[in-house]
């Protein structure tokens, strides 16, 4: 009976040593914050719904807006990446967690509509300075055999925070939008201090031989890694629909700014409960073939929504796309610090979150203008058209650019 009980465990002491290998105490800090920081993520998730149900903008005008978190975005992934490799990992997150608090105030402060679009843009900048030095670091700390399941973890603990933000941020909203703004910049400033206290600088030191820096156009013009940043770009632009034309064909329907956060609630549940799984099960998989498999689930999943018109219905759209996106986000992140020399890892990262940030600029921006014209039917199906497309593209183009698995280098 004791050797039963030693023997049961064991097993779950096993998992928990297995899934510890290879990952060092400061990426456990910075996964806690990461956490944190997610978990009081509620600006973004509900800018559109603020600004057109509390601010009263029409929608247009808010599509435009909220595109502009993107054109943010497009600068701060930019020098977020050119400054981790030039001055360090660990000061760019700082500089931009920083500046990021400021300006989340600053946008929850501002009634005029010239202060929210700009504050909205220098939010989107120092959100995305943050990405490419964070993901930079996580590529340097992990050896190459386990940045899957890394990633993965990483991954699996945003959409934790997400999870939490999109259901306490739903009921905030219903009392006080200004909460969500405070709660925003706390948890910020909380990751700050993380970073600040226990994450070390992680950029490699510059030696004498060491290849000559490139230029901000290298990732972009490298054979390999472009059709994959052009893969992705697309299935971003699908992706980011969730944000803008999925709340709008909700409120179309008679679902409430709650049933929103419901439906994107159950995407992060969703990716809690079998991130571990599908990481598992993709383990051993050409990585070619799981992008293909991902952008398929991702536009089916929104194709799908020609057909939802309840809050279950939704949520088993988003139930298909979720599987997509637990697929694509660890081995997307996975590749980028695959086929990134050393000494260029911030601005190959930089390009990669370029691309989703560009993909968020436009996504709103282009679902606002079609939906008067064309309706959300037609939103969905063309949609559905543009999985099919990368699918297609992943099977032919990336089954030969793309290292085959994860521990390749």
């Amino acid at each position: 009976m004791r050797q039963r009980a030693m023997n049961a465990a064991t097993v779950p002491r096993s998992r928990l040593a297995q899934l510890a290998e290879g990952i060092p105490r400061p990426f456990w800090a910075l996964l806690v914050g990461t956490f944190i920081t997610k978990a009081g993520s509620f600006v973004m998730p509900l800018l559109f719904v603020y600004l057109t149900q509390v601010r009263g903008i029409e929608l247009p005008i808010a599509g435009a807006i909220t595109s502009l978190y993107g054109a943010g975005s497009l600068l701060g992934s930019l020098a977020g990446g050119i400054m981790a490799d030039r001055y360090g990992r660990k000061f760019t997150m700082l500089v931009s967690l920083l500046v990021g608090a400021a300006f989340l105030a600053l946008l929850g402060l501002s009634r005029e509509l010239s202060a929210i679009a700009l504050s909205t843009l220098l939010l989107g900048a120092t959100a995305d300075a943050y990405r490419p030095a964070s993901l930079a670091l996580s590529a340097d700390l992990i050896a190459p055999e386990h940045r899957l399941k890394a990633f993965a973890m990483q991954y699996w603990a945003i959409n934790f925070g997400f999870a939490v933000a999109a259901v306490v941020g739903g009921y905030m909203a219903k009392r006080n939008f200004t909460l969500l703004f405070i709660g925003d910049a706390l948890t910020t400033l909380v990751l700050s201090i993380i970073v600040w206290r226990l994450i070390p600088e992680s950029r490699p030191k510059p030696s004498t031989d060491a290849p000559k820096p490139g230029s901000l156009l290298t990732p972009f013009v490298d054979r390999r890694f472009a059709p994959f940043l052009f893969f992705n770009f697309l299935i971003a632009l699908v992706f980011f629909q969730h944000l803008s034309s999925m709340p709008d064909d909700m409120k179309a329907k008679g679902l409430s700014t709650e049933d929103f956060g419901w439906a994107v609630a159950s995407n992060g549940l969703l990716i809690v409960l079998l991130q571990p799984i599908v990481t598992r099960l993709a383990a051993g998989l050409r990585q070619s073939s799981v992008l293909a498999a991902a952008a398929l689930l991702t536009g089916l999943g929104f194709g799908l929504y020609v057909f939802a018109h309840s809050l279950p219905a939704f949520v088993g759209c988003v139930a298909v796309w979720t599987l997509g996106e637990l697929l694509f986000a660890p081995v997307n992140s996975t590749i980028v610090a695959q086929l990134s020399p050393l000494h260029l890892r911030g601005r190959y990262q930089g390009a990669f979150v370029l691309t989703w940030s560009t993909a968020a600029m436009a996504a709103p921006l282009l679902g606002a203008s079609l939906i008067p014209k064309i309706g959300h039917e037609l939103i969905w199906v063309g949609c559905f058209g543009v999985g099919v497309l990368v699918t297609i593209g992943h099977l032919v183009i990336s089954a030969r650019s793309l290292p085959r698995h994860a521990t390749s280098e």
